[in-house]
C-alpha cells in the first residue's frame, strides 16, 4: 500500500507542477515539461498534422492538448483545466506517446 501511494504523490505531484507551470509560463516552450515524443505524439494525435516548422507548442497550449485528452471541452467560459482532467489526460497521453515510439521511424522521434 506504501508503494502504491508513493507512486500516486509522484503522480498528483507532476499534475499540479504543471497546473502551476501552465498557469504562471503560459508561453514558456512545452519542452520544459514534456519529452520531444510525447509533445510530438500528443500535437499529432490531436491536430492531426504535424507541428507547424516543426516548433514544439507552447506550454499553455499543450497543456490544453492534455486537457482535451482528458475530457476538457475548452470552451471560453470553462476556465483553465483543473487536476483531474489533466491526470486522465496524461494518462491516455501515455499510451499515445508509447505507441508513437513504437510505430515512427527514428528521425521523426527527435
Amino acid at each position: 500500500m506504501e508503494r502504491v501511494l508513493r507512486l500516486d504523490a509522484i503522480i498528483a505531484w507532476r499534475v499540479l507542477y504543471l497546473i502551476g507551470q501552465g498557469r504562471a509560463h503560459p508561453q514558456l516552450d512545452c519542452t520544459a515539461v514534456l519529452e520531444t515524443y510525447e509533445w510530438k505524439a500528443l500535437y499529432g494525435f490531436l491536430k492531426k498534422a504535424p507541428p507547424p516548422n516543426g516548433q514544439p507548442p507552447s506550454l499553455g497550449e499543450a497543456l490544453l492538448l492534455v486537457a482535451r485528452l482528458g475530457g476538457f471541452l475548452a470552451r471560453k467560459s470553462d476556465g483553465h483545466p483543473g487536476p483531474q482532467v489533466l491526470w486522465r489526460g496524461l494518462s491516455k497521453l501515455d499510451n499515445i506517446a508509447q505507441a508513437w515510439l513504437v510505430f515512427s521511424s527514428p528521425e521523426t522521434c527527435g
